[in-house]
């Protein structure tokens, strides 16, 4: 064997290696906010966490949950729901054993159910996280932290927790992910820019492939500057793979994403 083919291989094992220590990290963040107390707590501004929902009611007792194990006080939890009637019955019933409130927006779009969440909150720091996260104990605290200091958005990074082979790839994200990549699954910002930028744009349709969050970071940055949009790599949330999982050649199956 070549030296040239050895030193492939090597970093390859290498790489190999401390992806599956990452992935086991990550995953012990993870489960930790499931079913750990907090060994502290701080407090600071109300935050309210908004969650847009259709038919998530299988999802949302994990991120609710991890809601409840944060290191962070207060919070308050809106799910804003577009699911039909059966569905939203067991929405309904889940929000009440966490006491999350539950916001009705029948008609469906991501934008505009965190729009209509944003408006039914109480909260000086709004929290926008997609249904099927799960968030790592300090998640919110490091958030806020970052606005505390002058960030106008903060964001962390995710990871998958359900599915062993796509989260080892998922692990390099935490290192190569973009500071302006501003992921819905877990975005903070202070309410009073959130209203003076005018929300999310309504106009988006993920479906058609637009990201409404990206746009949202993206006017951040224009209007504040980029400085302003903070990645903290620490906040880690736990994320599914749904919307990973290949069904066919290249075809996801974007009837997963909820009201996106």
């Amino acid at each position: 064997m070549s030296m040239i083919l050895k030193a492939g291989l090597g970093a390859a094992l290498g790489a190999l290696f401390i992806d599956l220590i990452g992935t086991a990290t990550n995953r012990a963040r993870i489960e930790k906010a499931l079913d750990q107390e907090p060994e502290y707590t701080v407090r600071g501004p109300l935050v309210s966490v908004i969650v847009p929902a259709l038919e998530e009611q299988d999802y949302l007792p994990l991120l609710l949950e991890s809601v409840v194990h944060q290191t962070y006080r207060p919070i308050e939890v809106l799910i804003v729901d577009s699911s039909p009637p059966q569905a939203k019955a067991a929405t309904e019933a889940v929000a009440a054993r966490y006491g999350a409130r539950v916001i009705d927006v029948p008609k469906l779009g991501v934008s505009i159910a965190r729009n209509r969440g944003a408006e039914a909150s109480k909260g000086k720091v709004l929290l926008f996280c997609d249904a099927d996260c799960i968030m790592a104990q300090d998640f919110i605290e490091l958030l806020v932290e970052e606005l505390l200091l002058g960030a106008v958005l903060a964001h962390g990074v995710d990871c998958i927790y359900d599915n062993f082979p796509i989260a080892m790839m998922w692990t390099p994200w935490q290192v190569v992910k973009p500071a302006h990549y501003t992921s819905g699954r877990g975005v903070a910002i202070r309410r009073q820019h959130f209203q003076a930028l005018g929300g999310y744009d309504e106009a988006c349709d993920p479906m058609k492939g637009y990201r409404e969050d990206l746009e949202l970071g993206g006017r951040v940055i224009a209007a504040y500057g980029s400085e302003r949009v903070v990645l903290v790599r620490d906040a880690l949330v736990g994320t599914s793979a749904r919307r990973e999982e290949v069904y066919g050649v290249g075809k996801k199956l974007w009837a997963s994403r909820g009201v996106r």
